[in-house]
């Protein structure tokens, strides 16, 4: 490992970019932003109320090769040639599973929308977190192309998610809070800032 080991970063949900409203239009699987009054009242009222509860946590391993084993030819070529490789677990925080839970008995699409603001924050806490890597890769996430989704297995030993910012992993290898993602990128000659 370079440095001392694994590092965890926090981010207030100020510090994440603005919420791109076309992106969670899309993650709620509309590929246009409807015309739909009703729909558009829901969704104006789900950014007004929640955007706000992310709180970005992310822990992550730079090594100068990918510190576990893997037959990912896809993933290969992204870190082939990098100088250093960054492991990361990302989230975005329990709140998004609770307010989900709340509404989805009792406002189904509500809570539709709500998952996709959780997609869309998660995913800007990703791209937030990569940007501070100057000549970094396009990141790479177990289940993605030929990397298998038992990866997280991996991932998981290696960062120590739950302790140190408190996503598990369960045997279906999925993820709580829900709203977190694993990735893993190359960084071309480059340093952190």
């Amino acid at each position: 490992m370079i440095g001392p080991g694994v590092e965890v970063r926090q981010f207030d949900a100020s510090e994440l970019p603005p919420v791109n409203v076309r992106e969670v239009w899309r993650y709620s699987g509309c590929r246009t932003v409807p015309e739909d009054e009703n729909m558009l009242s829901l969704m104006d009222e789900v950014l007004t109320d929640y955007s706000g509860i992310a709180r970005g946590k992310v822990c992550f391993a730079r090594a100068r090769e990918l510190p576990f084993g893997t037959e990912s030819k896809d993933l290969s070529r992204v870190i082939t040639g990098c100088s250093e490789v960054v492991v990361f677990a990302a989230t975005v925080g329990m709140e998004f599973d609770r307010v989900i839970s709340k509404y989805k008995r009792t406002m189904p699409s509500k809570a539709l929308f709500l998952q996709a603001l959780g997609a869309e924050r998660v995913e800007a806490l990703c791209d937030l977190f990569c940007s501070g890597f100057e000549g970094h890769t396009p990141r790479f996430s177990p289940g993605y192309g030929d990397l298998k989704l038992e990866t997280q297995r991996d991932v998981f030993a290696l960062l120590q998610c739950e302790a140190k910012i408190g996503i598990s992993l369960n045997e279906s290898l999925l993820m709580t809070p829900s709203k977190s993602v694993t990735a893993i990128f190359g960084i071309r000659g480059g340093s952190c800032e």
